[in-house]
């Protein structure tokens, strides 16, 4: 369209305003106007704002962005909401943070709901620590971020996202030879043990219904668990509150704090929030007893490596040169006896990330197979792991 041909529309429109005497239509070409012509949108703005502050999420990027940065605070706070789609949720922050105190209860909701999907817990905690996230949904996701005390937060609010709280009567499945208690204290826990566990129940291993797990358990302000990235996760059971709610009759419990390296002990795997599957199966297959092949610690080579004979379903200790037939040095034992393991190539056991190979499944069954007199006795490991762990 020609500027002449705009004019003249204009024009037209314009007498048919005055004919009609509808402010509405006014505020209508006005907003045309800058939506259809170089006519500067922020004068047409406040000529018409009530109509443009209800019509903002039509405005293009370029006008819109003009209006949030002349501090009109429902443009700021739409511009937000599309930077936020955009995944430009720093610059975002610039423009709600500014209208915050002008937005109303559920335009804060909004806001709260497009950071919760972004995952911008740093924002929703600066929303929360200025009394501007409203209570709901968001509230109490964030809630499960920090930690809050399991007692705090609402069984109805965790049951709906899937998890399990202290207070649910969680009872083991007759048809599993291990059922395991799944927990976390972090809402990233709780979804990446259900991320696991999903993955686990679509190809169980090494068979079908040799573990089942609980509904991942929101466990906050029970346990204290250390927090060092470079060392081996551990959660403090002496010290805890958690012993004396567990469920009973499980075999084994997975404990998944926010950092630490992944470990078995004493019927307990810990595990945290960022591990992927590999590791997790590598730990489960530890519950088997299935020893790492890769060189283990001092303290444990002491006493293991000590040992003569199959210390595992894939470690066999030598203390004079014999070894079975097929089997290969392992990095195990640096003193001590020779470790042999029965894979020439490195294995999960070795190194996580290649997965379970079916020489290792097939050995795997082979040892359930083994074993089965003892588990079908229900001597669960929960049981002794609870008498030097949890008493």
């Amino acid at each position: 369209m020609t500027q002449v041909k705009r004019i003249k529309l204009i024009g037209v429109l314009l007498c048919c305003l005055i004919l009609s005497g509808s402010s509405n239509h006014l505020n209508a070409i006005g907003y045309w106007h800058a939506l259809s012509t170089k006519a500067n949108v922020l004068q047409n703005y406040w000529r018409f704002p009530t109509y443009f502050s209800h019509h903002l999420t039509t405005l293009p990027n370029t006008l819109l962005a003009k209006l949030a940065r002349h501090s009109i605070p429902n443009a700021q706070y739409t511009y937000s909401l599309r930077l936020l789609n955009d995944n430009q949720g720093d610059t975002a922050k610039k423009f709600w943070f500014a209208s915050i105190n002008e937005l109303t209860i559920s335009q804060r909701k909004t806001l709260a709901t497009h950071l919760l999907e972004q995952a911008r817990w740093s924002d929703l905690k600066l929303l929360a620590s200025i009394n501007s996230l409203p209570a709901g949904e968001v509230l109490n996701h964030l809630k499960i971020e920090v930690k809050t005390p399991h007692n705090n937060i609402s069984s109805a609010f965790i049951s709906k996202l899937g998890f399990a709280s202290l207070q649910d009567h969680l009872k083991p499945d007759a048809q599993c030879m291990f059922n395991v208690l799944a927990m976390s204290d972090h809402r990233s826990g709780l979804y990446k043990l259900s991320e696991l566990i999903n993955t686990y129940n679509k190809q169980p291993e090494p068979k079908h219904n040799t573990f089942c797990f609980s509904k991942p358990i929101y466990v906050a302000g029970t346990i204290e668990c250390s927090n060092s990235v470079n060392q081996a996760a551990k959660c403090y059971w002496e010290r805890s509150e958690l012993k004396k709610q567990l469920p009973k009759n499980f075999d084994f419990i997975i404990m998944m704090p926010e950092q630490g390296m992944a470990n078995v002990s004493k019927g307990t795997m810990l595990v945290n929030s960022t591990a992927n599957y590999n590791v997790f199966l590598h730990e489960l297959m530890h519950f088997s007893g299935f020893e790492d092949e890769y060189v283990l610690p001092k303290s444990k080579q002491a006493w293991l490596c000590a040992q003569s004979g199959y210390v595992a379903p894939n470690l066999y200790i030598s203390q004079n040169n014999d070894a079975p037939i097929g089997w290969h040095k392992a990095k195990s034992c640096q003193k001590g006896g020779v470790a042999y393991k029965p894979s020439e190539n490195w294995s999960i056991m070795q190194y996580q990330q290649l997965g379970l190979s079916a020489q290792y499944r097939a050995i795997w069954l082979k040892h359930l197979d083994m074993t089965s007199n003892q588990v079908n006795s229900r001597s669960s490991a929960l049981t002794f792991a609870n008498k030097e762990i949890l008493n």
